[in-house]
């Protein structure tokens, strides 16, 4: 089942998130270090009264460096190329350097209808540290949806910390729950393996959107002439 739920690459609760350095690797006990450290995945989630899906915090580690982990997350126009089930992203307005809104499609099951979709994406450094932090503008299948991905530097790689709470609109919601997790991880398989094979043989990709990333924090609109052209 393609995932409706690329949304879950970018959720969280707003409240439980904070726009400071984070010890994530303090968040994990010494056996998910070991897992994580073995490119597993560390699942927790959080059940939240009245809603059908819980918020999910996923933690891995990434061969890459943390500005080049979310520098590929975050590329926004090329997101459509290397997320499972995402049709279109395109960037559509800076609300400011680091605040972008895109404008996705992603597909979905039948009976489901595509879901068409706005979402905002914000990025900070923190020290070593860099977070892209993402909210819901409008949708036509969720009722909300707030996340993050944290990437932190680890022995050499990046250790990431996705967190994601989604409020869907569809009937189906409660019924697809254990699917949700298993396409939420997949999509951030696949975003993985891109990033990775892109720093072997492609590593002027990951170049431009890192400098993407570098230059939005330096007050750049680095999207400004994709914007342009749509």
């Amino acid at each position: 089942m393609k995932t409706y739920f690329f949304t879950c690459l970018v959720t969280l609760l707003s409240a439980s998130y904070g726009l400071a350095q984070t010890d994530v690797q303090s968040e994990l006990t010494k056996d998910e270090i070991k897992r994580v450290t073995a490119r597993e995945f560390v699942i927790k989630t959080r059940e939240i009264q009245g809603l059908a899906w819980p918020e999910v915090t996923f933690y891995t580690t990434i061969d890459a460096t943390p500005l080049e982990a979310m520098a590929i997350f975050a590329a926004y126009d090329i997101q459509k190329d290397y997320v499972p089930g995402v049709i279109k992203s395109i960037p559509i307005k800076h609300v400011s350097a680091t605040d972008v809104l895109t404008a996705y499609e992603m597909h979905m099951p039948f009976p489901m209808s595509n879901a068409v979709y706005t979402h905002g994406g914000r990025i900070f450094r923190h020290k070593d540290d860099y977070e892209l932090q993402w909210y819901m503008l409008e949708s036509t299948s969720a009722e909300d949806v707030k996340g993050s991905a944290y990437y932190a530097p680890f022995n050499g790689k990046t250790l990431l910390r996705y967190k994601s709470l989604v409020v869907p609109k569809s009937i189906f919601g409660s019924l697809v729950k254990k699917v949700m997790m298993k396409d939420v991880e997949k999509s951030l398989v696949a975003i993985r393996n891109f990033t990775e094979k892109n720093i072997k043989e492609n590593p002027a990709l990951v170049s431009k959107y890192s400098e993407f990333i570098t230059r939005a924090l330096s007050g750049e609109f680095v999207y400004q002439t994709i914007i342009d052209k749509k």
